[in-house]
């Protein structure tokens, strides 16, 4: 599936590096959580942060960690403005490229896709 946005009659529409980089922080979201979830249980050299011998291993470990939680955040709240019914198939069909579900017509689920992507940046202060 192509990645663009609907010209006309869109409320929601993005300039189009924002909107690529909102389709790809849901594309990491899964990552991001497994990789939150390594470096609060594993030790400072294991969590993969460089560390180059210079600072505070737990200093990085909490700056990675409040980046990756404001991105999870920002992710989690825009989910939750969508109806539960379609928000399987739009993180399906952002994440995997899966066709939408036939319980809804393609454009609703367009719909709602668009406005999912367009409250990340709202939650990430990116777009007003």
């Amino acid at each position: 599936m192509r990645n663009y946005q609907r010209q006309k009659n869109n409320p929601y529409k993005l300039p189009h590096n924002l909107y690529m980089r909102m389709l790809y922080l849901v594309r990491d979201y899964e990552r991001m959580k497994s990789e939150r979830k390594n470096i609060l249980h594993g030790s400072p050299a294991s969590d993969g942060i460089p560390c180059a011998g210079i600072g505070n291993p737990t200093e990085n470990k909490a700056i990675k960690l409040a980046s990756m939680d404001s991105d999870c955040a920002a992710v989690e709240r825009a989910l939750s403005g969508i109806p539960t019914e379609y928000r399987k198939g739009i993180m399906d069909n952002i994440c995997y490229g899966s066709p939408y579900p036939i319980d809804a017509d393609y454009e609703t689920y367009g719909r709602w896709r668009r406005r999912f992507l367009y409250y990340i940046a709202q939650n990430l202060n990116l777009f007003f």
